[in-house]
């Protein structure tokens, strides 16, 4: 027996496969971490600045380098039944190209939209093949097969597990609160203004009072920072007491 000539099956495929299409269920298509129910979009813009610098400004996936790179979310799902559990792994730093392709059904759309063009859609196309030394028919059985796996997990119930992160998501969780309970008459956390979460004490120096806000430019942030700093969930003051400029976040 020549196990030489023999051809992979279609799980030893699908293992060797590096770059994947990793469709979302439908009742978690927007429970993630940097949504609301998570860290938010400046934190999240935080973490994943962080783990650039910590790992190194280039794709794990493709190990290309640019401006342009990405952080994605890796998530485990454990059916049961109609229910299931969906455990955040880690965060992957990766490409636009690459995080193109993770995200097939919204580069779909895009393109339906002409917010990308047909050339751009081969490319990806392309780069996947690249990336997983393939032929254009094991893309379409990965797409195929990664969409039968997506309308059966739709069809749930699920539960999130944020793994490695569940105590980062509390302690934003604990911060809301308790701005919530310090501030019963108005409104909503997000609907508020720039500065409006300031805390009264210098988080330099721990004078009371004694902070001023600071406008910041707004023209050098990411699309996160601006949300929340719009929201008044971070910001800059200067300090009458120490006479410093001091950064807060809530």
């Amino acid at each position: 027996m020549i196990l030489a000539n023999k051809q992979p099956s279609k799980a030893r495929v699908r293992r060797q496969l590096k770059l994947r299409v990793e469709l979302i269920p439908k009742p978690l298509a927007k429970l993630n971490l940097r949504s609301s129910e998570g860290i938010g979009k400046a934190r999240w813009d935080k973490l994943r600045r962080g783990l650039v610098k910590l790992r190194g400004a280039c794709c794990e996936i493709c190990g290309s380098t640019g401006p342009r790179l990405q952080a994605h979310e890796v998530w485990n799902y454990r059916e049961n039944g109609s229910a299931g559990t969906a455990t955040l792994l880690r965060i992957e730093i990766v490409c636009i190209d690459c995080h193109d392709i993770h995200h097939w059904v919204r580069t779909t759309i895009l393109l339906e939209e002409r917010k990308i063009t047909a050339e751009r859609y081969k490319y990806l196309r392309r780069h996947f093949r690249v990336i997983n030394d393939c032929r254009q028919q094991v893309f379409d059985d990965h797409l195929l097969k990664s969409a039968r796996i997506w309308k059966r997990r739709s069809k749930k119930e699920w539960t999130i597990d944020w793994g490695e992160f569940e105590s980062l998501v509390e302690q934003v969780k604990e911060a809301r609160d308790l701005w919530a309970k310090r501030n019963p008459d108005n409104g909503e956390y997000f609907n508020v203004r720039p500065g409006h979460h300031m805390p009264s004490r210098c988080p330099k120096c721990g004078a009371i009072g004694k902070l001023a806000p600071i406008e910041v430019d707004q023209d050098e942030m990411s699309e996160g920072e601006e949300v929340e700093y719009e929201a008044g969930m971070w910001g800059y003051a200067f300090c009458g007491a120490c006479q410093s400029n001091v950064f807060w976040q809530v």
